[in-house]
């Protein structure tokens, strides 16, 4: 189990470089500052990982669609296809997505 979870704080670190360091949310001294809520990318890291590792394409919307089959559709934020936080810009996996497939991808690829 600790090597899974090594594993996805890799994949958290990478993301945080890439993600944290542009997101709107982030207070002036570099930590989060969302209040009453966890980020979604932090929120659903494994079923993030796990799908944008399964694909492997030169399309977003394979991307796109993996994420919204596997994560949004088992988000409480998300009703059916629609979503209350994507609908009011407010959900940083949908905000920060194509971030967030380059940070894994780059370290999917640098680790084998």
């Amino acid at each position: 189990m600790a090597e899974t979870e090594e594993r996805y704080q890799r994949y958290m670190d990478a993301i945080r470089r890439r993600v944290c360091s542009v997101c709107l949310d982030q207070r002036d001294d570099g930590a989060c500052g969302l209040t009453g809520r966890t980020c979604a990318i932090e929120a659903h890291l494994p079923q993030i990982v796990e799908a944008v590792i399964a694909i492997k394409s030169d399309r977003m919307e394979d991307y796109v669609a993996a994420i919204q089959a596997q994560v949004c559709s088992r988000c409480a934020s998300a009703a059916g296809p629609h979503c209350e936080l994507r609908d009011r810009a407010e959900c940083s996996l949908d905000a920060y997505l194509s971030l967030v497939i380059d940070a894994v991808e780059e370290l999917r690829e640098s680790s084998g």
